[in-house]
């Protein structure tokens, strides 16, 4: 059975607990969790003096999969859960690294090798921590993850009790012959094998990693921008169940807004749908951001299909407040088809478009607005009308036809 040993014992420079040290709304053993499982681990240990909130969410998410768990105080007990002929991976308490990472060290071909993943002693990561990455000879520290067989593990029982069991291992597994494998450090991008040192220290790991999940949206789409900026700012807060929150609530939204227009309140209907429209560009923000915090951990959210409907429901809006709006005194089916013309016209001329002028044709919390507002003013069917017409002529002039 391939089974990977983690801890939870180590604290960081400001007193924390370096496992419980949350990234990106997630634990620092939670994410190494995920690159175990990820491995192929079937069994995950873990080391730990208490069993706190971060021990049941990793053995929740180890079971909820499938795997089995196990919290152990002490080393002196894995004798007795592992066998000989298990697979061994090792990683140390408080390090974060990226599953891609780890798996072009320690796979080949698809396939856990063998190997104790190593790195330059002059290496920054050494330098400071020399008591965790420790020194193998004169050139090389380790890096964090070694992969052994786990027969040398019975040694254990041999040892005093209070020795540090992961150390130990390291050395039993050098003793055993275990090959070193170099971490190409070259290729490694910024936070990709990172160590839990204190909250401040990550936290501005998060923030990186908030940065680069999200594309700054152009001021050319207002809404937009404000709902990529709520959700930057909440982050990482709501990530886990946010993006499906904020779908439910953009369709409810949406559908509330067709269902008032229907009943003769078209203005009112146009501005719950203003509404549905930002819930739905948060939505997108927050699912991009769960994306690159929590990254294969949640279920994703299907954003074109979201946005088709989302439009959808849209231009029924636009068809409800135009055959029943309460300034309508006789309905005009071909007046009614407006609405659907210009969401249309709007998601044609968004694309393949310069950001600029992109963000624009897909910011439909601005356009509601103002389709919201025309409603008010006895307006809308004209500014419907110049709306999709504006739009007709940017199709044509991408395509050289006028």
């Amino acid at each position: 059975m391939r089974t990977a040993l983690l801890a939870a014992l180590d604290h960081g420079d400001d007193g924390a607990l370096r496992a419980a040290l949350m990234l990106g709304g997630r634990s620092v053993l939670a994410r190494q969790g995920e690159v175990v499982r990820a491995l192929g681990c079937e069994r995950v240990i873990c080391l730990t003096e208490r069993f706190g909130e971060e021990i049941l969410a990793l053995q929740r998410m180890v079971e909820a999969d499938g795997g089995e768990f196990h919290a152990l105080r002490s080393g002196l007990q894995l004798p007795g859960i592992v066998r000989a002929e298990d697979e061994l991976v090792v990683m140390l308490d408080g390090l974060v690294p990226q599953r891609d990472a780890v798996e072009a060290v320690v796979c080949a071909e698809g396939e856990l090798v063998r190997g104790i993943v190593t790195l330059p002693a002059s290496h920054p990561l050494a330098q400071a921590h020399p008591h965790a990455f420790e020194r193998i000879d004169r050139d090389r520290s380790w890096a964090g993850v070694f992969v052994m067989r786990a027969a040398p593990v019975q040694q254990l029982a041999d040892l005093p009790g209070d020795s540090a069991t992961i150390p130990l291992l390291l050395r039993l597994a050098l003793q055993a012959g275990t090959p070193c494998r170099a971490l190409d450090t070259q290729a490694l991008g910024e936070g990709d094998w990172l160590f839990a040192t204190s909250h401040a220290g990550l936290a501005a790991r998060e923030q990186a990693m908030v940065d680069s999940a999200l594309v700054e949206a152009p001021w050319t789409g207002p809404g937009r921008a404000l709902a990529q900026e709520i959700a930057r700012r909440l982050a990482p807060r709501g990530l886990s169940a946010g993006p499906l929150l904020g779908s439910g609530a953009a369709l409810v939204l949406l559908v509330l807004g067709a269902v008032l227009a229907g009943f003769g309140f078209g203005t009112t209907g146009l501005l719950l749908a203003v509404l549905g429209a930002f819930a739905g560009a948060w939505m997108e923000a927050a699912a991009s951001l769960a994306r690159g915090l929590l990254g294969g951990s949640r279920r994703r959210i299907p954003l074109r299909a979201m946005g088709a409907a989302l439009d959808a429901l849209a231009a029924a809006v636009l068809v409800c407040a135009l055959l029943f709006g309460s300034e309508v005194t006789e309905p005009d089916i071909a007046e009614a088809a407006l609405g659907p013309f210009a969401i249309g016209l709007a998601r044609l001329a968004a694309r393949e478009r310069p950001p600029l002028e992109r963000a624009f044709w897909e910011d439909r919390t601005v356009h509601l607005a103002v389709f919201a507002s025309a409603a008010g003013l006895g307006v809308l069917a004209p500014v419907l009308a110049l709306f999709g017409l504006v739009a007709l002529v940017r199709l044509l002039l991408r395509q050289g036809r006028v």
